[in-house]
Parts: structure tokens; sequence; C-alpha cells
């Protein structure tokens, strides 16, 4: 539990004299906050779709509207997946696992509300570089950028080889980002404690 203490005047001031963390920065730190609404048992995934610098969508990997979620499931301190329970191997997991990657989700909330247009030139920040599928769906919806924060890796490397040549061939930039320890130690600062207490006294 965080301590019930209120901060320093100090510490308050020294986070607030940090620069503001950049756009990338920016959209990776939400898409993480995101991806804490992941129900997939084995990688939680969070993403943001932004234009002009401006949010379209957020979204998570999770079971489909009324299916089951793989987080719900499980007992006596195991955790559930469902492609695993039906043995089925990584080669197949696109095709075995009932999961809707985040990228999917985020792009059919844009198509959902008739702005599928404003997907033309947008860019995508996500936790986890986009697989096969969902490269192929945002390059297809327009999606230009794609800043990640951890490279797509499976049991088959060259197959993840040729994932990640695909998806350079596919997208104007296609970038790795990690958040700097300033930009860390802003966002836990405003996490932790109540965001908007006052340092500067009152006129």
């Amino acid at each position: 539990m965080p301590d019930s203490k209120p901060r320093s005047v100090l510490d308050l001031r020294s986070e607030r004299l940090i620069e503001r963390p950049n756009w990338p920065e920016y959209f990776l730190a939400i898409a993480k906050v995101v991806s804490t609404r992941s129900t997939c048992s084995s990688r939680p995934v969070g993403c943001v779709i932004a234009r002009e610098n401006r949010i379209l969508a957020t979204g998570y990997n999770g079971a489909p509207p009324g299916a089951p979620h793989c987080s719900d499931q499980g007992g006596n301190g195991e955790i559930y997946c469902a492609r695993r329970a039906k043995r089925v191997s990584d080669e197949d997991k696109l095709q075995a696992c009932p999961s809707v990657h985040a990228e999917e989700n985020a792009v059919s909330l844009v198509e959902s509300y008739g702005l599928a247009h404003l997907l033309e030139g947008s860019a995508i920040y996500t936790t986890l570089a986009p697989c096969v599928r969902c490269s192929e769906r945002l390059a297809k919806a327009g999606v230009r950028k794609v800043y990640f924060e951890l490279v797509y890796e499976s049991i088959n490397r060259e197959r993840d080889q040729q994932w990640l040549q695909l998806a350079q061939r596919s997208f104007e930039v296609f970038e790795r980002v990690r958040l700097s320890g300033d930009t860390l130690q802003k966002i836990a600062g405003a996490l932790v404690n109540p965001t908007s207490e006052r340092i500067l006294p009152s006129w």
C-alpha cells in the first residue's frame, strides 16, 4: 500500500520540474495502463492509436464480447490459458487462441464509430510489437507508424524475423520505445500519490 503521509514539497517540486514525456513515451505510458485491463493470462497487451498526437482509441487483448475470459478461469492457484488447455502448439496459436488482440480491438473501435478514415496516417503505440495478423490489419487500415515497447518473440525465431521484416516494410516508422528514468519517476509519482496536489501557495 502506498504511504498515506503527504509527500514533502521538495519531492513534489522535483517531480514537477521533470520535463514532460515526449509523445512516444506519453502514449506508450497510456498503453501500459490500458494493458492492465487485459484478460489474457499469457501476455497482457495494451495499445493507443493516435493521429496528430490526439487519441483515437485504446485497446487491450482479451476474449470477444460474451465469451469467457481466460483470466476468470482456472483455480487452485493455476493460470488458465484456453490455447494451452487445448494443447495447441505455439506454431498454430493465432488460429487457436480465442483472444482478440489489442490492436484489432482498437481498430475495430474506430471503425465502429464510422471514423475509419481517421486511421489513414495514424500511429499506434503498443506494449508489444504487432503479430503478422495485426500488422496486416493495421497497414490495410492506413496506420503508418508503429511504436512498441517489446519485440514480438516466439519459439520460432525464423518466423519472428520474417514477421519483423514484413512490419518494417509495411510502415513508415517501426520503432522500439522505452520510458526514460525521469518519465518513469514522473508517472509513478502521479499514479501512487494524488496527482494534483498544490505545491505553490494560493494568491
